[in-house]
């Protein structure tokens, strides 16, 4: 699907461009197609007639003809002469007072300098393209992934071939990384370029909240509702569901997209599953759930590991680190190994742990959840999660009992200081102990930094702690 720019077959699918600016119809090289140049200009039309597409094309070279004429005025002459009015290799050649090899060379020298041309404005449209989809993501969790390059490589793989399986589902339990491999995953592809729109859903209702959309959705109309708004914005609010959805069907099937469904937590509509096979091909569905679907004919289950040794170990040294443990952090491996023998590869997990080590010996925190043997990965989160809040100081419980307010996206600070009533100082050291802690997430950018919670942490809160409704957000 995806095409990677070179000057030597960008220049070949110039050549090719000019020399069919006069055809109707051609092929998707000497219409460069793979060009986003071409495609914008494409989406500005009303019509996808073949006409139209050459049009497009041709609309493209012209622009960047005139942009080579203010600096090489006899390049774009032999192009414009030769191509655009149909003359032979001959005249122009004669009008140049040039034998044929020398206008040869002057030739491929013209088509050179004009490729130049387009490869620079394509690159900035791509970036451009690429800064958009990305702002549109949910900001990653994590700021380095370990021991999943091979699953990452896998569904990077996946997720640009131009065939099967359309629809994906990452499985796996709480806390095991099914979103941030899912967004390492992305963020990739997005500069392959192989996808005309990356859309990302979450069926958490606090995301939707935040981006001012309709209550989310496990049904399929639900997630028709959340594509019309995304995918095909023209579609009025009281356009039928019949004319709605086949317009999102058409858009899809004319345009490839990649859309992630993140927080399945539950077990969707089996309608929802079946229905995706009508709206893929070429797009594709990236879904992420604790729960395994039931046997669905097509949706390829791809189940989320724990972490290897190696990987587990890395991840434990790099928070360690993160959070001053340097101690920990230089620990020989066989120690590391107790915390791994204890809590498995669980990342969520593995991070708790090592944030435990703040108030509680390493020892202590092993041989405690050695006595109570905990084998079921809920019972295990249960425990650390009271170890943890039991450490904490009431300025931090303070401001953690308030986090599930937060969306997915998370709240800036100024916001967290509003809800959980603060002063200044106290909120800076209770996000800081949080974040060492593992309980807060830190996204956003260098200047706006938002914070938010694990959905985990978040279950946790509401169940044992605060006994929120599920409708109270900012």
């Amino acid at each position: 699907m995806s095409v990677q720019l070179t000057v030597e077959s960008l220049a070949t699918a110039v050549h090719a461009a000019l020399n069919a600016w006069n055809q109707i119809d051609g092929t998707a090289q000497d219409r460069l197609e793979h060009l986003l140049l071409v495609q914008e200009r494409r989406a500005a039309m009303s019509e996808d007639l073949p006409i139209m597409l050459r049009l497009a094309t041709n609309d493209v070279l012209l622009g960047c003809l005139k942009e080579l004429e203010l600096h090489d005025q006899t390049s774009a002459n032999i192009l414009t002469w030769r191509y655009l009015d149909g003359d032979t290799v001959q005249a122009v050649a004669n009008r140049l007072h040039l034998g044929r090899d020398q206008y040869m060379r002057c030739q491929r020298q013209a088509i050179k300098a004009l490729t130049q041309i387009i490869l620079y404005k394509e690159q900035a449209t791509r970036e451009l393209h690429a800064r958009k989809i990305l702002s549109m993501l949910v900001p990653p969790s994590y700021d380095t992934l370990f021991g999943v390059d091979e699953a990452l490589q896998t569904l990077v793989g996946l997720l640009l071939a131009p065939e099967p399986p359309w629809v994906m589902t990452l499985t796996g339990i709480g806390g095991i990384g099914k979103s941030s491999l899912a967004n390492a995953a992305v963020r990739q592809v997005i500069r392959r370029f192989c996808y005309d729109r990356i859309i990302w859903l979450s069926l958490d209702p606090q995301l939707f909240e935040t981006r001012n959309l309709p209550a989310a959705s496990l049904s399929y109309a639900g997630l028709m509702a959340q594509l019309a708004l995304l995918v095909s914005p023209h579609i009025r609010p009281q356009t039928p569901e019949h004319q709605r959805d086949l317009a999102i069907q058409q858009m899809l099937k004319s345009f490839p997209h990649l859309i992630i469904i993140d927080n399945l937590e539950v077990e969707p509509e089996s309608q929802l599953l079946a229905h995706l096979h009508n709206l893929a091909n070429p797009s594709k569905f990236l879904l992420t759930s604790r729960t395994r679907p039931f046997s669905q004919v097509g949706v390829f289950i791809f189940p989320v590991q724990e972490l290897p040794v190696a990987g587990a170990i890395a991840l434990i040294r790099h928070q360690a680190h993160a959070i001053g443990q340097h101690e920990l952090a230089q620990a020989d491996d066989d120690l590391l190994m107790t915390i791994y023998t204890c809590v498995g590869g669980n990342p969520l997990a593995l991070k708790l742990i090592v944030g435990l080590t703040q108030d509680l010996s390493l020892p202590q925190i092993i041989e405690e959840l050695r006595q109570v043997h905990l084998q079921e990965v809920e019972k295990l989160y249960r425990h650390i999660y009271w170890k943890v809040w039991h450490s904490l100081s009431q300025e931090a419980k303070a401001l953690l009992e308030v986090m599930p307010l937060s969306s997915n996206t998370g709240i800036i600070q100024a916001q967290m200081q509003a809800i959980s009533k603060l002063e200044e100082k106290w909120l800076g050291n209770a996000i800081q102990e949080l974040s060492q802690r593992s309980l807060l997430e830190v996204r956003g950018t260098p200047t706006e930094r938002r914070y938010t919670i694990h959905s985990l942490t978040r279950t946790f809160l509401r169940s044992e702690i605060i006994h929120w409704p599920e409708d109270q957000i900012i």
